[in-house]
């Protein structure tokens, strides 16, 4: 949560590269892991890197850090991280409401940026993104490549660059609470009707039906984590 990668997954691709490496090793419960610099170096990965993905391996039970010890494997099933993501979201509601508000802040702001003209294409590009999400197999991890793709076709139209970097970082540190939240069924049907609208909006033209249509997809997400 803490680091402010622009990549999405870079956070959940770390996490991953420690179950993968328990699995390889045949870690049992109660197995220690190697120690920092050592571990980091056979992850490829930095030590701050490496001590962030343990925090969240740490909140969702999987490891214990023991003090003037090490680390050590406390879950070996690591199907239980699907089932656990809407923890996670509970402990940091907070820190992704303040996120959010920031993202909406920009988002209205690129809105604004973006010339009448451009709006029957950015439409056709934000329909077109919710097609292939609708056709996708792969619900879960395809649905939240759509997210960061339907915003960021907005974003692009502005013009502004910094608004689109500063809001794709802010996307990559709130992974799990769209990770959570797409686990959801009803969720997922109802994102999905939030953007056709949001992409409906710019097919009318009209900059203000834009906006309504975007903070109400925003006020739907922040119900949504509060009822987690």
């Amino acid at each position: 949560m803490k680091s402010m990668n622009g990549n999405m997954f870079s956070e959940n691709k770390n996490v991953q590269k420690i179950l993968d490496f328990a699995a390889k090793k045949g870690f049992a419960v109660d197995d220690r892991f190697p120690a920092e610099r050592e571990f980091a170096k056979e992850l490829g990965i930095s030590r701050n890197a490496l001590r962030e993905a343990l925090k969240i391996l740490q909140t969702l039970g999987v490891i214990e850090v023991r003090s003037n010890s090490g680390v050590y494997l406390q879950e070996s099933d690591f199907r239980m991280l699907e089932k656990d993501a809407s923890v996670w979201l509970m402990i940091h509601k907070k820190e992704i409401f303040e996120i959010l508000t920031v993202r909406e802040a920009l988002d209205l702001c690129a809105i604004d940026l973006i010339p009448e003209s451009m709006y029957p294409e950015i439409r056709n590009q934000l329909k077109a993104t919710i097609e292939k999400a609708r056709g996708s197999v792969v619900r879960n991890q395809a649905l939240m490549e759509h997210d960061l793709e339907f915003h960021n076709i907005i974003r692009k139209a502005s013009g502004n660059e910094i608004i689109l970097n500063i809001c794709t970082v802010f996307t990559g540190t709130i992974y799990d609470e769209r990770r959570a939240l797409f686990m959801n069924e009803s969720r997922v049907e109802k994102s999905l009707q939030e953007h056709n609208r949001i992409a409906n909006a710019f097919g009318s033209g009209d900059v203000n039906e834009i906006k309504l249509a975007y903070t109400a997809h925003l006020a739907s997400t922040r119900q949504s984590i509060e009822n987690t």
